[in-house]
């Protein structure tokens, strides 16, 4: 499965090179994301749980939205957002193209 998030060597090296010891795992956070939208989305899901899951997608989504809404704004956030932005727009592409 492509990595359809945030690159994941990010979280490692920021760890290591910051020697900041998170109370949270970011990475596991973000795989069980991905396997909620995997189940979801197989053949060998039935509609019923399929839909139960996408509801708890949506739940993840919406909290987010609040939790970043109360997150103080940094000054390189912009450029960063943007960046993130525009790669995704290219994986489109690409996938589009393929």
């Amino acid at each position: 499965m492509a990595n359809k998030g945030l690159d994941g060597p990010f979280f490692y090296l920021y760890t290591i090179y910051m020697g900041y010891n998170y109370s949270y795992d970011i990475v596991r956070a973000l795989n069980e994301i991905r396997r909620a939208a995997y189940e979801c989305g197989s053949s060998r899901t039935d509609g019923f749980v399929a839909w139960g899951i996408k509801q708890d997608l949506y739940q993840v989504k919406w909290m987010l939205d609040d939790l970043l809404k109360d997150c103080p704004t940094f000054s390189p956030e912009a450029d960063w957002l943007k960046e993130q932005e525009q790669k995704k727009i290219i994986r489109l592409l690409k996938d589009d193209i393929q």
